[in-house]
């Protein structure tokens, strides 16, 4: 299997949908559509190691609550349970990134950065945007005052119990990933977003 080479089919400010030419195992040229952060995808840049956003586990270790937004998703056509996230600006380091959107979506300071992931890609089989998970202690009262006109977003602070019932439930939508996240706190309690720390 290789890639070939790719086609822009349209392109808008923040995402190109691209026509890949690749060869399949036996020789074949195929097509894949994708959508992509970039103007060229990451199968031809090979920059798959940087992400394009960051998602932002904001732990209030004052509180002791895991910081969770309830957020307005165009794609769902209603709110999904996640946490801040944003995309980087370029030549943005992660962490620079995380401080700024959390403070933007959720008015709390980001104090320092327990852990943060790789590059990791939750839907290859449609785009090849990558993201980065920051674990992160944050201090502060939350203030939506700083979120854009086309942000909906509640901060809920949860403790341990709190997000287990919230896992519970049946008539909500959460993101992947903070879904994960969530469930592995409320199993392993908060050594697990701090990383013992």
């Amino acid at each position: 299997m290789k890639i070939i080479d790719f086609t822009v089919v349209s392109k808008s400010k923040f995402v190109t949908l691209v026509a890949v030419a690749y060869e399949d195992q036996r020789g074949n040229r195929k097509h894949w559509q994708m959508v992509s952060r970039g103007e060229r995808p990451k199968c031809i840049t090979g920059r798959i190691h940087h992400p394009d956003a960051a998602i932002i586990v904001p732990f209030h270790r004052q509180a002791d609550k895991l910081v969770v937004i309830k957020e307005f998703r165009v794609p769902v056509g209603g709110y999904q349970y996640g946490f801040p996230a944003g995309l980087l600006d370029p030549g943005e380091e992660l962490a620079a990134a995380a401080g700024r959107e959390l403070r933007e979506e959720t008015g709390l300071d980001l104090v320092r950065v327990y852990r943060q992931s790789p590059a990791i890609f939750s839907s290859a089989g449609i785009t090849d945007e990558s993201i980065a998970v920051v674990f992160a202690e944050v201090e502060g009262r939350p203030d939506t005052r700083l979120n854009e006109d086309s942000e909906d977003i509640e901060v809920i602070m949860l403790d341990r119990d709190a997000v287990g019932a919230l896992l519970q439930r049946r008539d909500i939508v959460f993101g992947a990933r903070a879904w994960l996240v969530m469930d592995a706190y409320v199993s392993l309690g908060s050594d697990y977003l701090t990383g013992g720390g």
